[in-house]
C-alpha cells in the first residue's frame, strides 16, 4: 500500500533535515509522526520514526548527564552545497580542510585528533562551498550524529592515506562500515536521499599525501579497486591538486549558479541562486518566493539563450551562470 504522505509531512521532514540540536530533531520527528496518514502503508515508517526518536532521546539523556552542554549540535547548512569529509584515522582530513578553508581543526600525526565535526567554507570562483571535517570512521568509534551528518550531506569526500600500504584495506573498511549504516557511496548515478532507508551518496575519492614515498605506485592500485569514483590526487604538503579540487567538488554537487536582474538594472552578480542541474525558470522564481513564481509570466535571459535578453517561457531549462530577468 502506498504511503500517500502529505505536504505537511514533507514540511516536517525539511525541519528535521535542517535541525541543529537533538531537541529540534525530536520535535520535527514527532511532527512527522503526528501529520502522517495512519494505515498499513505507513506502518514501517511510523516504526522507523519511533526508533529514531528513541535513539535521540537516549543521546539527549547522555548529554544532560554530561552537564547539559549541547555536544550534539548539527552544522548549519551554508553556501552552495555541503560536502562531508570521511576517512580512516590519520588520512589527513583535517589538513585538507585547513588548506581549503579558513577553519582551524586540530592537525596531528596521531589518530582521533578530531572528536567533533569542524565546518569550513571553501571558496570557488564567486561562491562558497561548505566542507565538514568528521571524526575518523573506525569500527567501535562511530557516533549516531556522525552518520547522520553523512546521510544529510550533498557530497562525500572519501579521503585515502596514500602514505601507507594498507590504503586499500583501510578504505574498504570505511565503505563497509557506511554500508552497514545503509549509506552506499557511489561514483556516478542517481543520488538517493532518505531519512530512514538506504541512501546513495555521490562521492569523490581524494588520494591524499601524494608526496609520500610509494604514493604513485599505490595510486595505480587504488584506481584498479576504486575506479568507479572520481579520483583526485592531492598533497597538503606541496599543494599538489589543491587548485583543481574545488572545481571537481562543484561539478559533483550537480548544481548551477543563476543570477537575477530587475528590468532596467544591472544583474546582481554577488549572490547567485543555487539550483540543481536541470532547473527551470519557474524553479528559479520559486527559489525567490512561491507567490512570485505564481505570478510569473515569462523571463528574459542572458547566457545560454541564442541572444542576450531573449524571451523564454517558465519551463526553459537554465544553465550555469545564466542571468534571468523575471516579468510578472
Amino acid at each position: 500500500m502506498p504511503a500517500n504522505l502529505t505536504p505537511e509531512y514533507f514540511e516536517a521532514e525539511k525541519k528535521y533535515r535542517s535541525a541543529r540540536t537533538i531537541e529540534e530533531k525530536i520535535a520535527a520527528l514527532r511532527e512527522m509522526l503526528a501529520v502522517m496518514p495512519k494505515h498499513k502503508g505507513t506502518d514501517k515508517l511510523q516504526a522507523d520514526i519511533r526508533a529514531k526518536i528513541s535513539k535521540l532521546q537516549k543521546l539527549l539523556k547522555e548529554e544532560r548527564k554530561a552537564g547539559g552542554r549541547r555536544r550534539f549540535l548539527y552544522p548549519r547548512r551554508e553556501g552552495a552545497g555541503q560536502a562531508a569529509l570521511v576517512g580512516p584515522p590519520n588520512s589527513g582530513k583535517s589538513s585538507l580542510i585547513a588548506s581549503l578553508t579558513e577553519a582551524h581543526p586540530v592537525v596531528a600525526d596521531y589518530p582521533f585528533s578530531t572528536h567533533e565535526y569542524v565546518p569550513g567554507m571553501m571558496p570557488f570562483e564567486d561562491i562558497q562551498i561548505q566542507l565538514i571535517d568528521l571524526p575518523p570512521f573506525m569500527r567501535g568509534h562511530i557516533t549516531f550524529w556522525q552518520t547522520d551528518i553523512v546521510r544529510n550531506a550533498d557530497l562525500i569526500l572519501l579521503v585515502a592515506d596514500m602514505s601507507v600500504d594498507s590504503v586499500i584495506e583501510d578504505l574498504q573498511e570505511v565503505i563497509e562500515l557506511l554500508d552497514e549504516k545503509k549509506i552506499k557511496l557511489i561514483g556516478s548515478g542517481q543520488r538517493v536521499d532518505d531519512i530512514f532507508g538506504p541512501v546513495h551518496k555521490r562521492t569523490i575519492l581524494i588520494a591524499n599525501k601524494m608526496d609520500a614515498d610509494g604514493a604513485d605506485e599505490r595510486l595505480e592500485i587504488l584506481k584498479e579497486f576504486f575506479g568507479d569514483f572520481p579520483i583526485m590526487p592531492v598533497s597538503t604538503l606541496d599543494g599538489t591538486g589543491l587548485d583543481k579540487l574545488p572545481a571537481l567538488i562543484f561539478r559533483e554537487l550537480e548544481v548551477i549558479r543563476v543570477y537575477t536582474k530587475e528590468p532596467g538594472h544591472p544583474p546582481d552578480m554577488e549572490d547567485p541562486l543555487i539550483l540543481p542541474i536541470g532547473a527551470t525558470v519557474l524553479d528559479a522564481a520559486e527559489k525567490i518566493h512561491k507567490d512570485f513564481a505564481r505570478k510569473l509570466k515569462y523571463a528574459r535571459l542572458w547566457g545560454s539563450s541564442r541572444f542576450g535578453g531573449q524571451r523564454v517561457e517558465r519551463h526553459y531549462k537554465l544553465q550555469d551562470r545564466d542571468i534571468v530577468e523575471f516579468h510578472i
